[in-house]
């Protein structure tokens, strides 16, 4: 196990990677603030990529490879704000060039400039890939403040066809009476950029009533599902694949 911080991972199979501790983004729903980092502000718990690689080689559960230990971007932080993504970048080629899978959410707009240059240390299909997180279109002025406004974010989709990386819409958590407004606007945004996976799941609470939040030692999270996540799922089905954990798609590509 290991956990400073800005790293976290229980054991082999996932390292939670971070370059910053809270987010400077917004969003209602956030549960940065049960973790004891902010939302909304600006920060000064940032950590250099050089500095975050001498902690992860203290980490002894590390397995290098495809089929080795997932690294996962975005859990305690906004990996692509304007701070943390050239850290960020640093970080997609260290662990590229490693051989592992690599994912990471953002609710930012992620170029094909940003990435042309990692593109050519990708060994195979998926081993970067991008979750482009959305829980609401309508409201997000409200709901995600300080987030790219959806239809620049929802550009980022291109890159699939662009780069070959696979691009996934990432519907979590679903916002009771909110999300479900949008369906039609969801199905249109997969249709337009031609989405083959989405992910749609339930929001994190302190009170959840289903599964452990992964990226926490203390099972002080606990996801929370309501009954409009079957219906979304129902019609979004209809129009492509979709899942309710990120890492299901991420077996896809091993």
């Amino acid at each position: 196990m290991i956990d400073t911080g800005y790293l976290f991972g229980k054991d082999s199979s996932r390292l939670f990677v971070n370059t910053s501790l809270g987010c400077t983004a917004n969003c209602s729903y956030c549960y940065l603030p049960n973790l004891n980092y902010s939302k909304g502000k600006k920060l000064n718990t940032y950590i250099t990529a050089k500095n975050l690689i001498k902690q992860f080689k203290k980490y002894k559960d590390f397995k290098p490879g495809k089929n080795g230990t997932l690294i996962s971007f975005g859990c305690y932080s906004e990996c692509w704000d304007k701070k943390n993504k050239t850290q960020t970048i640093k970080l997609i080629k260290f662990f590229l060039k490693k051989g592992n899978q690599i994912q990471l959410s953002t609710k930012k707009y992620i170029s094909y400039k940003d990435l042309v240059k990692i593109n050519k240390l990708i060994k195979y299909y998926g081993q970067l890939s991008i979750f482009i997180s959305s829980a609401t279109i309508s409201e997000w002025k409200k709901i995600e403040k300080n987030t790219t406004n959806p239809n620049k974010r929802f550009d980022s989709f291109n890159l699939t066809k662009k780069l070959n990386i696979p691009v996934i819409l990432y519907i979590k958590p679903v916002l009771y009476n909110i999300t479900i407004k949008d369906v039609n606007k969801y199905v249109e945004i997969i249709k337009k950029y031609n989405i083959k996976n989405v992910i749609v799941g339930s929001i994190i609470k302190t009170n959840g009533t289903g599964e452990v939040a992964p990226f926490v030692k203390d099972n002080s999270l606990f996801t929370k599902p309501i009954e409009q996540e079957k219906e979304i799922i129902k019609e979004l089905s209809k129009v492509s694949n979709v899942y309710t954990k990120s890492i299901d798609v991420l077996k896809i590509f091993k």
